[in-house]
């Protein structure tokens, strides 16, 4: 089947070592790092995206992000979505997996959230330059408050220990602490691949048809995840001085 792959810069790397793992060379149009941050911008991209492409199946590398995946019109192809919040617990594997190290309230990273101009750590440099040490690190621990500790996903695609090393000063001003947990690519996989038959995993939406709220009922009632701050990354500005 014709298929084109959408899929975050974020998590370019995962996404690149799957096709590879699994022989595949499907064109992959790829979201720019940033967007989850704001629905309604990535929203308006993504349907860009849709009126844009032309294949017989659509497959997205992302999860609904706060709504961005809500409320777009589809075109004459199938597309293929799974039930994740975030790309996050797509490396994590699963949503119970997701649920599992979401206790204590987890702030997930992997390096490739950490490249997108607004990360964590761009935040807390912008700060310090801004504020200095000391007040950016008030500011950063109000931002952060509903936090327990920053978990970096291992996906097997980057160095852990390497980025650890750069987010422990940011985590440490905060009182944060920095723990690796385990990835599992086995979800990305599939989703490259299918099949696509677990309704508790996959969202299949047939040509020309509207991804409304109630499509994403599995994950948002029967999946419930999000405490203040657990399941999506939060829209974290640096206060004006």
């Amino acid at each position: 089947m014709d298929t084109t792959l959408v899929a975050c810069e974020t998590i370019e790397d995962e996404v690149r070592a799957a096709l590879a793992s699994q022989g595949l060379s499907i064109p992959v149009v790829w979201l720019e790092g940033g967007l989850h941050n704001n629905p309604d911008n990535l929203r308006g991209r993504v349907q860009e995206v849709l009126d844009m492409v032309r294949c017989q199946r659509l497959i997205f590398c992302l999860g609904y992000c706060g709504g961005g995946l809500s409320g777009l019109f589809t075109r004459d192809y199938e597309t293929v979505m799974p039930l994740a919040d975030d790309c996050l617990s797509l490396m994590l594997g699963s949503m119970d997996a997701r649920r599992q190290h979401s206790k204590p309230v987890t702030y997930f990273l992997t390096a490739g959230w950490m490249r997108h101009e607004n990360s964590l750590l761009t935040i807390f440099q912008q700060s310090v330059e801004k504020f200095g040490p000391q007040k950016a690190a008030r500011i950063n621990r109000l931002l952060l408050r509903h936090y327990h500790r920053i978990g970096l996903v291992k996906t097997g695609c980057y160095d852990t220990s390497e980025t650890a090393a750069r987010i422990k000063p940011m985590a440490d001003s905060v009182g944060l602490v920095v723990e690796s947990l385990p990835g599992d690519m086995d979800w990305l996989n599939t989703l490259l691949t299918g099949p696509y038959d677990d309704p508790d995993r996959y969202l299949v939406v047939g040509p020309n048809s509207a991804i409304t709220f109630d499509s994403w009922c599995p994950l948002l009632m029967g999946n419930t995840v999000s405490a203040p701050g657990e399941a999506i990354l939060p829209v974290m500005e640096i206060p004006a001085a």
